[in-house]
């Protein structure tokens, strides 16, 4: 026989917590299991139960050192809250379902994230022009982007330069001076102007890896050896940020597009210009605007972004 309990809390509101410890409790019929499984302490855990049978108004288990046993009441009971508790899920699913409605998920690839501030700055424009984009940034090398693109992992990429037989489309966004990044306080640094290549004669130039950054390796190296440096050391650090990182050390000085301008305000680097007109262009690659959405806005924006590059008209796309 169910006993009654009056209480001033009789047909008061139960929360859905106190139904689903309430199905937990049933399920491993004991309090000790369900406490370890809903991570919470025992005593708490009973007190739950107590609060939730004078709320009911109906004693719902008997307990004992064995464990729990539903009474007649918490037989109706049980399968009660579990529906409840399912039709709550599927409301709740349907409510984030309606606010994440029209909502545009977009990845952009860039060689240097964040050394390269036109990307973050073009995914902070797109969020406050329509607050139904979320970029998600992705620092990746150029060699590595194809495939990204190709396997949907991203619908953007921003590289330098454009690699041999790539299959996708292609935007300008900036073409990007070659310049000389040295350590503060190279010698390098210390004339105030443009420096010639020819008189770095017996320096160490850290490099990107021919298979990681293909275009800019090609182009610096080129570079190197049509001024005919004299004892140059080439050596290779792999990545853009390993070179930053070899050159931050003091071991020796690179070449590097001026997009990156922005390292020397870390007080440890130098950017200086090279008499050299050296120059490499840094271009957005994507499948085509129909392939994803949201592919044209990011575009624009990042045009936008680039806005202050040697060509003053930046690409956009209507």
């Amino acid at each position: 026989m169910t006993e009654r309990i009056r209480s001033p809390y009789n047909n008061q509101a139960v929360s859905f917590k106190l139904l689903h410890h309430f199905v937990v409790v049933c399920e491993a019929s004991s309090l000790s299991r369900a406490a370890h499984v809903l991570n919470v302490c025992q005593s708490n855990l009973t007190l739950q139960m107590s609060d939730l049978e004078r709320r009911m108004g109906v004693q719902l288990m008997h307990r004992s050192w064995k464990g729990v046993e539903l009474t007649e009441a918490g037989q109706i009971l049980l399968p009660e809250a579990r529906g409840i508790l399912r039709r709550f899920e599927k409301i709740k699913i349907q409510v984030q379902q309606a606010h994440l409605h029209g909502r545009v998920d977009l990845a952009c690839a860039s060689f240097a994230v964040p050394d390269y501030p036109a990307v973050p700055q073009a995914a902070r424009m797109l969020r406050r022009n329509d607050a139904r984009f979320e970029v998600k940034l992705v620092e990746m090398p150029s060699s590595a982007q194809p495939i990204a693109l190709e396997n949907g992992q991203v619908q953007v990429a921003v590289m330098l330069g454009k690699l041999p037989n790539i299959q996708f489309r292609v935007a300008r966004l900036r073409e990007s001076r070659i310049m000389l990044l040295a350590c503060a306080g190279h010698a390098s640094t210390r004339s105030g102007g443009p420096v010639s290549l020819r008189d770095l004669g017996g320096e160490v130039f850290w490099m990107v890896d021919r298979v990681v950054e293909p275009v800019l390796h090609h182009v610096t190296t080129r570079a190197l050896l049509d001024a005919d440096v004299p004892s140059a050391m080439m050596r290779s650090a792999g990545g853009l940020k390993d070179v930053i990182a070899q050159v931050a050390t003091g071991s020796g000085i690179a070449l590097v597009p001026d997009c990156l301008r922005g390292l020397d305000g870390s007080g440890l680097l130098n950017c200086v210009d090279l008499e050299e007109l050296l120059s490499i262009e840094v271009v957005a690659v994507h499948r085509g605007l129909k392939a994803n959405k949201g592919t044209r806005e990011l575009l624009n924006c990042l045009a936008a972004a680039n806005e202050h590059a040697s060509d003053p008209t930046p690409v956009v796309l209507a």
